[in-house]
C-alpha cells in the first residue's frame, strides 16, 4: 500500500499531533505500508509555511491545505491519511482516513479563552464544519478521544464512519526510575519534598493561571512541595508574572524541555502529574499518556478527556471552579491511601496505549478503506 500522510505538524516540530503521526508512521512502515509524509517541514514533501501557521493560526492551516489540494491533484496513492484537514478547495483524494486530534467546534462550545479568542474559535469552527462535511462520502474518521468522536457527530459526520483510537506512548522511553534524586539535581529541582509536574504549552485551553492559583493555596498548607512547569507558549510570561504577583515561591518554570533527551527523565523524577485543562482533544492527551507510562499518579481537572484517570484507577479528578476548594481536594488525595496508583498508571499505558497496538488499528482501517 502507498499511503500519503498529510499533516501540519510532524516530529520534532509540533506537539501531540506530530508525535502521534510520527510514531504511527514508524509502525506502519514496519507493516510494509509505504508512507510519504507531507508537512511544512517534510520530511518527504514540504508544502505550506510553518512560521505562518505559528503566527497566523488558521490562515496558515488553510494555506497548507490549499497547497496540498493543488499539489496532489493527480496523485496515485492508494489512500491519504489527513490530520485535522482544512480543505476548502476541491479534495483530490478519493480514499481518505481523517484523524481529528481536537476540534475547534468542541473548544468553541466550551468558551475557552477570553471573548476575542472565543469569537475567533467560533468563526474557525464554522469553517471546520464545512470542510469536514465536504469530505468524500466514503471517508473514514478517527478521533483521539471519545469526546472528539461526539464532536464529529455534532458537526454532521455519520457515527458509523467514526472510530476512537487513543493517543499512544512509547512505553520503552517513558518509564519509572529509582534514581529520582539524581535526576532532580540535573534539572535544578529540590531533591526533597513532593514534586508536582505539569508539561505542555501554556495556552488558554490548558488554564495555566488556574494551575498557579490552585498551587498558591496548596503552598500555604503544604510547604514541602514544588510545582514544576515545563513548556513554552503564548501565556508563559503572563504565567510567570501571575506567580510573582501571588507570591508563589516553590514554583519552577523550566521552559521547553527536549522531548528526546530530557523529557523522560523529567517525568521520572516527579512524584505526581498535574493537569488543569479546560479542553483537550486527546483521550488521554499526549502528556498524560507519558506521565502514566512514567508511573506517575495523576491529578487532573474533571473534564471528559481526563476521566481516563478514573478508568485506569491511577489518580484523581478535581473540580477547578474554586481554587481553594480544589487545593483542599488535592491535599486530601495526597494524604490518602493510593499506593497502587503508580503501578496502575504504568500498567494501563503498557496494555492500552502502546504504539504497536494502536498502529494495528490504523492499519486495519486503511486496509478496509482501500478494499472499498
Amino acid at each position: 500500500m502507498r499511503l500519503l500522510v498529510c499533516t501540519t505538524e510532524y516530529f520534532p516540530h509540533g506537539a501531540g499531533m506530530a508525535n502521534v503521526v510520527y510514531n504511527i508512521v514508524q509502525q506502519l512502515t514496519e507493516r510494509d505500508i509505504e508512507c510519504t509524509v507531507c508537512s511544512p517541514k517534510g520530511p518527504d514533501i514540504k508544502l505550506g509555511s510553518w512560521p505562518l501557521i505559528e503566527k497566523a493560526g488558521v490562515v496558515g492551516l488553510i494555506n497548507y491545505w490549499y497547497r496540498v489540494s493543488r499539489y496532489f491533484r493527480d496523485s496515485d496513492y492508494d489512500a491519504a491519511w489527513l490530520q485535522n484537514p482544512f480543505i476548502i478547495a476541491d479534495n483530490p483524494f478519493k480514499r481518505c482516513l481523517v484523524t481529528m486530534h481536537s476540534t475547534y467546534s468542541g473548544s468553541s462550545d466550551l468558551g475557552v479563552g477570553n471573548l476575542p479568542f472565543h469569537l475567533y474559535e467560533s468563526v474557525v469552527a464554522r469553517i471546520e464544519r464545512s470542510c469536514l462535511n465536504r469530505m468524500p462520502p466514503k471517508t473514514l474518521f478517527t478521533g483521539v478521544g471519545q469526546p472528539v468522536r461526539e464532536e464529529l457527530e455534532r458537526i454532521g459526520v455519520a457515527r458509523d464512519r467514526i472510530s476512537y483510537i487513543p493517543n499512544g506512548v512509547d512505553v520503552r522511553r517513558f518509564h519509572p526510575s529509582p534514581e529520582k534524586k539524581a535526576l532532580r539535581k540535573k534539572f535544578g529541582i529540590p531533591e526533597k519534598g513532593v514534586i508536582l509536574l505539569s508539561v505542555g504549552r501554556l495556552i488558554p485551553a490548558k488554564q495555566p493561571f488556574t494551575l498557579i492559583e490552585v498551587f498558591a493555596h496548596l503552598e500555604k498548607k503544604h510547604r514541602d512541595m514544588t510545582l514544576c512547569i515545563a513548556g513554552g507558549g503564548e501565556l508563559l510570561e503572563a504565567a510567570e508574572d501571575r506567580a510573582r504577583r501571588l507570591g508563589v515561591r516553590n514554583i519552577l518554570f523550566l521552559g521547553t524541555v527536549d522531548h528526546d533527551r530530557d523529557l523522560p527523565n523529567l517525568y521520572a523524577c516527579a512524584d505526581y502529574y498535574i493537569m488543569t485543562s479546560k479542553y483537550e482533544g486527546g483521550m488521554p492527551p499526549l502528556t498524560l499518556a507519558e506521565a502514566m507510562a512514567s508511573g506517575l499518579p495523576c491529578i487532573v481537572s474533571d473534564i471528559p478527556n481526563l476521566r481516563i484517570v478514573k478508568e485506569a484507577d491511577c489518580g484523581v479528578t478535581v473540580a477547578l471552579d474554586d481554587a481553594s476548594r480544589a487545593a483542599d481536594a488535592i491535599l486530601y488525595y495526597l494524604h490518602g491511601e493510593h499506593a497502587d496508583h503508580a503501578a496502575n498508571a504504568r500498567r494501563y499505558a503498557e496494555e492500552t496505549l502502546n504504539w504497536e497496538t494502536l498502529s494495528a488499528r490504523y492499519a486495519q482501517m486503511l486496509e478496509h478503506l482501500t478494499a472499498g
